[in-house]
């Protein structure tokens, strides 16, 4: 008899133990579910980017206006044990921009080996030129080694990149932007102009589509 008791005694002394285990790891996890707030933020900038809405944010943390601080610490969800995941973040590439720009150089004199307005272009140096003014960081390469470091589609967006081969050199030897309608822009013997991908010319010399 005294042997059972002892038993039970041990297995409710277990159980609290363990209760208390998982009551404390669920307080540390709640209490994770923090944010800091760093400069440029706001409350809807921070909400919208863990997918609630401002006001939700001002009931968990009992604010009164949207007003925060830098390093001011936000409580994401105090009735929830487990952190709130972010939405992912995703930047769209400016297109419109891009394409502004590269039609801002038509007319610029084609330059082998130039890649600004002044001195004028070759074909890589005129994609580089436009990337790089349309925020899209990169770095100056020849045709070739755009078509080598460019993920290959086959239905082009517009900014996507095109390529031709064996025109002045055997391999790839040409880049252009597309701007849609089976239409590029890009630094020829002509200098920057517009041209149809389906040319007599350019259809012949086709290699593929790109994309940075």
């Amino acid at each position: 008899m005294k042997k059972n008791k002892k038993y039970r005694w041990g297995m409710k002394l277990a159980t609290l133990v363990l209760g208390s285990s998982v009551l404390f790891s669920t307080i540390d996890t709640a209490s994770a579910a923090t944010y800091t707030v760093k400069s440029g933020d706001s409350l809807s900038k921070i909400a919208n980017q863990y997918g609630v809405s401002y006001q939700t944010l001002m009931k968990w943390n009992n604010l009164s206006s949207s007003t925060i601080r830098v390093g001011q610490k936000l409580n994401l969800n105090t009735t929830s044990t487990s952190a709130v995941k972010p939405k992912p973040i995703t930047t769209p590439k400016p297109t419109a921009s891009l394409v502004q720009i590269a039609k801002k150089q038509l007319g610029v004199r084609y330059t082998f080996g130039g890649s600004k307005p002044s001195t004028g272009f070759d074909c890589s140096g005129f994609v580089t030129y436009v990337f790089n003014n349309a925020g899209i960081s990169t770095a100056r390469k020849s045709a070739a080694g755009f078509y080598s470091t460019a993920k290959k589609v086959s239905s082009p967006q517009v900014g996507d990149l095109v390529f031709f081969a064996n025109t002045y050199k055997a391999g790839i030897s040409h880049v252009g932007i597309y701007i849609g309608n089976n239409q590029m822009i890009s630094a020829s013997d002509g200098g920057v102009s517009v041209a149809s991908i389906n040319s007599t010319y350019w259809k012949k010399h086709f290699a593929g589509y790109g994309r940075l």
